[in-house]
């Protein structure tokens, strides 16, 4: 299990008075607003005729109701009667139509008694309702709850759910140093000061937890690095190297690593990681406008205009990473700056992985660009829509997917293809 797990157990209701994070004026006003924003998203995925990727090679080319469904629920967030100890729900849900199950994590916001959705369990079954009608929008299986800062997680799983060895996305480093607007830790102050043996305690829990679960080491084939709490490119670089060679000291032998970092630009950095094992380099635009970027995550990530992201992937490329991606949270630009942005990092060979950002301050709500209340369902299914068109640059989900299902397959599922793997859209 995770750091960022807890047992999926019933917790006890904890009584708190409905809609004490806002004034009377502020709950109606949001309340009002994400109503309005509610109804209208949900005649636009009733309408909504998914995209036929049945030629495709890769199933994760277009969006269902129920993965269009799942991106509204994490944007507006959820009530709940449950114990705020966790915030943060990790769920599956199921397509009725093609039976294809995707992965997609909710908030509980500061301003929970105006969010127009009731999230509710009992064991790992819950379910999410209209809060002005009752009405179902979902019956969800939960796979984690989140209470603070994790060191990893396993981003493959299989038909039924159970976590695959092939792939892990790690945080041993648990604080930061960009300090952003739009962060989800720093909204439910999960950081925590690292110890300073941190990497091989890390690697250490992982090995300990592959052993407990009677997992061969070599099996896992993508390390994907998320740290972003170094503060240049040198002590980065030496951090994301020391990782590296820990888990190679583990026995993690067939690991190929992609770092995620913000910090680390220059083409004699980025041979060092080529050379150490990463396959793969990942940055972080977070929004496509400069200014935005400063306002929202800083001046760390802030520091270089886009135009100077686009030429670092570009330098990437020319280093010879097999994969370039950059992470992009919709919400923070407007529509034409999030399309002519997508456009541009196509053209660059990188490939978008989109997100929806999780609100869980007033000021994270109020951070959205006007466009995305203005277009509703529209902004996100075409945001998302175009981001997922640069996969054709490849992308660290895809290549984990393939291996995961030669996994699966020495494992006796036979017949199994990508279709079949649960997908997650972050």
């Amino acid at each position: 299990m995770s750091l960022n797990e807890q047992p999926l157990l019933v917790e006890p209701t904890r009584a708190r008075e409905a809609g004490d994070d806002l004034s009377p004026h502020e709950r109606v006003e949001v309340a009002d607003r994400l109503s309005g924003f509610m109804a209208s998203a949900l005649d636009f995925i009733d309408a909504f005729v998914p995209f036929d990727d049945g030629g495709e090679a890769d199933p994760d080319t277009g969006l269902s109701r129920t993965q269009l469904l799942s991106l509204l629920i994490g944007f507006v967030g959820c009530d709940t009667n449950e114990s705020l100890d966790s915030r943060t729900y990790t769920l599956v849900y199921t397509d009725g139509d093609s039976g294809k199950s995707n992965y997609q994590t909710i908030c509980i916001p500061d301003y929970r008694a105006a969010s127009p959705v009731m999230f509710s369990r009992e064991g790992r079954n819950a379910r999410l309702e209209l809060r002005s009608t009752g009405e179902v929008l979902a019956d969800v299986l939960v796979h984690s709850q989140i209470f603070g800062a994790s060191s990893h997680y396993y981003s493959r799983v299989s038909p039924d759910f159970v976590e695959l060895p092939t792939a892990t996305i790690i945080s041993p480093y648990t604080t930061c140093a960009g300090g952003c607007l739009g962060c989800s830790r720093g909204a439910v102050k999960s950081f925590a000061p690292p110890p300073k043996d941190y990497i091989s305690r890390h690697v250490q829990l992982l090995a300990n937890d592959f052993d407990g679960r009677g997992w061969d080491r070599s099996e896992l084939v993508s390390v994907n690095i998320t740290t972003g709490c170094q503060p240049d490119e040198e002590r980065e670089l030496e951090m994301m190297l020391q990782i590296i060679e820990e888990y190679r000291r583990h026995g993690f032998t067939n690991a190929a690593f992609f770092p995620f970092t913000y910090a680390i630009d220059s083409a004699a950095a980025m041979e060092r990681l080529r050379d150490a094992g990463c396959f793969g380099f990942i940055g972080t635009v977070e929004c496509f406008n400069d200014a935005e970027r400063v306002r929202q995550w800083g001046r760390k990530k802030g520091s270089i205009t886009f135009d100077q992201h686009v030429e670092k992937y570009l330098r990437a490329r020319r280093v010879g990473f097999d994969v370039v991606e950059t992470d992009y949270v919709l919400g923070a630009d407007s529509y034409l700056e999030m399309l002519d942005g997508i456009r541009a990092l196509d053209s660059a060979g990188v490939a978008v992985v989109p997100n929806i950002k999780r609100n869980y301050t007033l000021d994270q709500l109020n951070s959205n660009h006007d466009d995305i209340w203005d277009l509703g369902m529209t902004y996100i299914a075409d945001g998302f829509h175009a981001a997922m068109a640069t996969y054709r640059n490849g992308t660290i989900k895809r290549r984990a997917a393939r291996y995961s299902v030669d996994f699966l397959n020495r494992q006796g599922w036979s017949g199994i293809t990508l279709r079949d793997l649960p997908i997650r859209h972050t």
